[in-house]
Formats: structure tokens, C-alpha cells, sequence
């Protein structure tokens, strides 16, 4: 939710005067921010994840207040259906609380206003035996998993075990390993096409 309002604030500020200063999201939003306001000294100490969390019960507890009033204004929010939902409620009262508290706001988005919004990708993990290194410009690692199957993973960056990696040099073949990558797509100029391959993260030797 938190991201979805701090993405849009920067952008948003020249902006605020789209919505009518009585309707019922303002009315929502003003007493979100008045909340916040008369609890100013509680809060002052609190983390950002704290904080979040507190305005999202605000924000549940004030829509509930105003369900039909919003509904009126064509608002409406199924908060059974999770999370994207809450995220949708959460930048339209975000905009809204721009005009009465950004102060708070910003308060509340923190350092979380700087950051991508692009999250960092899952890693995935293999255990196997190596198979060989090989490559010019770009090293390709091979492994033969537990189910008997090759694998092959890019080697791009530095990562935990790289520097052992490196000093068996040609004598990888038995090692036992487990291996953390991430999927990484790329345009192959040859294939004319994008294609994912397996970039390695780190590597465990067992």
C-alpha cells in the first residue's frame, strides 16, 4: 500500500485541487491526517514499517465510516480481495492526504520515497556436482542437479564463492555445490529475441 502512495507523491503535489475539498474522501483523508496530527509525539519515534501499518488501519477503519458516502461518489473497495485492492484504496487516499497533511505523509513513506519500486528478484537454489566452467568473454557454469539433469548458469558478477570458484580453475569437475541464482532476461542479438538464463548469486560448496 505504502509503496503505491509514495510513488505518486512527487508527481502529484501540483495536482491536489482535482478533488472536491467535500466529498468523502477528503473528509476521510482529513481525519487520517488529524489522527496522525494529535498523535504527533507517540508517533515521532515509531519506524516506517510502524507507521504504515497504522495509517492502513486508519484508512480501513475511515472507509467503513464513509462506505456509503463513497459509494455515491463512485469509490468502492473490496477489502476481501487482499492486498491489490488495499493498494488501490491506499493511492487514491494518498492523493487526498496531500492537501491536508504531506508532512505526514512524507513522514510516513520515510526513506521508501527514494527507493525503485522495481523489488529485487527471488532467488532460486540447485544442488549438484560441477560440471565444467567455460567462455571468453562470459563463463557459463555447468551443473548435474540431483535429478541427473544439466544446468547452466551465467556467471556475470562477483558472488559469495566466486573467488574459490576461480582458484580450481579447470579442476571444478565432482565438486559438490549448491547453487542461488536468480532468473535474468536478456536480448540474444544471435537469436533475435529475448531468453532467460541463470544468473548465479552465490555458491555453496558442500
Amino acid at each position: 500500500m505504502l509503496k503505491k502512495i509514495t510513488v505518486l507523491l512527487i508527481s502529484l503535489f501540483s495536482f491536489v485541487n482535482v478533488i472536491a475539498q467535500d466529498s468523502a474522501l477528503d473528509k476521510m483523508a482529513m481525519e487520517i491526517c488529524d489522527y496522525f496530527n494529535k498523535n504527533e509525539k507517540e508517533f515521532k519515534n515509531m519506524s516506517t514499517s510502524d507507521l504504515t501499518a497504522k495509517l492502513g488501519v486508519q484508512m480501513v477503519q475511515t472507509y467503513l465510516k464513509y462506505k456509503d458516502d463513497l459509494a455515491k461518489e463512485g469509490i468502492t473497495y473490496d477489502l476481501t480481495k487482499g492486498r491489490a485492492e488495499g493498494e488501490k484504496m491506499g493511492a487514491k487516499v494518498g492523493i487526498a492526504m496531500v492537501k491536508f497533511c504531506p508532512d505526514v505523509l512524507m513522514a510516513i513513506a520515510g526513506d521508501e520515497i527514494y527507493e525503485d519500486e522495481e523489488e529485487t528478484p527471488a532467488e532460486s537454489y540447485l544442488e549438484g556436482t560441477l560440471r565444467k566452467v567455460s567462455g571468453d568473454d562470459l563463463f557459463i557454469v555447468e551443473l548435474k542437479d540431483t535429478d541427473g539433469k544439466t544446468q547452466k548458469f551465467v556467471w556475470l558478477t562477483n558472488f559469495e564463492g566466486s573467488d574459490k570458484l576461480i582458484d580450481l580453475g579447470k579442476d571444478v569437475k565432482g565438486v559438490q555445490v549448491r547453487v542461488a541464482y536468480t532468473n535474468l532476461e536478456y536480448f540474444s542479438p544471435k537469436l533475435k529475441e529475448y531468453i532467460v538464463r541463470k544468473k548465479i548469486t552465490r555458491l555453496e560448496f558442500l
